[in-house]
C-alpha cells in the first residue's frame, strides 16, 4: 500500500517538475496561444496608430484616390496633375499646402479634398462648417472655400498669372451628404466628370506649358519633409496670434 502511494507521489512530482520546466511551459501553454497574442497585439497597435495619425491617414487616402483615380482618367494631352504642393503664401508668411492642381487649357484647377462622412452644413461666407453624425456627434472645421482661396491666390502669385485663370474645386469624398445649398464647385460626385465638363478655354498653349514647367520645377526642388515642417510650424504660429 505504502509502495503504491509512494509511486503515485513520485509520478505527481515528476509531472510538476516537467510542467515547471520553462521549455515545457512554453511548448504546452504559451506556444499554442502565441498567434492569438500576436494578433491581439497587432490589432491594438493598429488601433493606437490609426487614432494617433487619423487625419494623416485620411489625407493620404484622399490624395491616393485622386492621383490614382482622377488623374489616370484625364486625357494626358490636355490635363496634367500635381499633388501635395508647398507654395509660398501670398502674404509671405511661410508656405501653404495645396492638395491637387490640374493644369489645362480650360484653366488651372485648384482642388481641396475632404475625406468626410456624415452630414455637412455650411455656407460660402460662413467661417466654420459643421460635420454631424447620426450618433449625435458634431465637428466644426474651417470653411474649405476660404481655405482654397488662399491656395488659389498663392498659385496665381507663384505662376505669375491672374486669378481669373484658375478654378477652385472643393471635392468631398467618403460619403458626406450636403444639407445646405453650396456653390456648384463644391462637389461630392465624380471629380473627373466635373473637370472634363468645363470647356471654356482660359489659357493659351504657351501659358499651359509655362505653368506645367514651373510646377515640375517646384516638385523637384521641394524637400517635402522640411516643407511640411515649415507649413505646420507656420500654422501653429498663426493660430497662437489669432488666440
Amino acid at each position: 500500500m505504502e509502495a503504491g502511494v509512494g509511486l503515485v507521489a513520485e509520478c505527481l512530482l515528476r509531472r510538476v517538475m516537467l510542467m515547471t520546466d520553462p521549455n515545457d511551459l512554453f511548448t504546452t501553454l504559451v506556444k499554442p496561444a502565441l498567434p492569438l497574442f500576436l494578433l491581439v497585439g497587432g490589432l491594438y497597435m493598429m488601433r493606437f496608430v490609426y487614432r494617433r495619425y487619423k487625419s494623416s491617414f485620411k489625407g493620404s487616402l484622399g490624395e491616393a484616390l485622386v492621383t490614382q483615380g482622377t488623374f489616370r482618367l484625364l486625357d494626358g494631352a490636355l490635363y496634367r496633375g500635381f499633388s501635395d504642393l508647398y507654395v509660398p503664401r501670398p502674404d509671405g508668411d511661410g508656405l501653404t499646402q495645396v492638395d491637387h492642381v490640374v493644369v489645362s487649357p480650360f484653366g488651372i484647377f485648384v482642388i481641396e479634398t475632404k475625406n468626410y462622412t456624415g452630414w455637412i452644413y455650411g455656407a460660402e461666407h460662413q467661417a466654420k462648417w459643421t460635420q454631424t453624425f447620426g450618433s449625435g456627434g458634431k465637428f466644426t472645421f474651417q470653411n474649405p472655400i476660404w481655405q482654397n482661396k488662399l491656395h488659389l491666390r498663392a498659385l496665381a502669385q507663384f505662376l505669375k498669372l491672374p486669378e481669373s485663370k484658375f478654378r477652385s474645386v472643393i471635392f468631398f469624398m467618403g460619403g458626406a451628404v450636403f444639407k445646405t445649398e453650396l456653390p456648384e464647385y463644391v462637389i461630392d460626385t465624380s471629380l473627373t466628370s466635373y473637370i472634363t465638363g468645363i470647356e471654356e478655354v482660359l489659357l493659351q498653349p504657351e501659358e499651359v506649358a509655362a505653368a506645367n514647367a514651373a510646377l515640375v520645377d517646384l516638385v523637384k526642388e521641394t524637400n517635402k519633409r522640411a516643407a511640411r515642417r515649415e507649413h505646420l510650424t507656420g500654422m501653429k504660429r498663426r493660430a497662437k496670434v489669432r488666440g
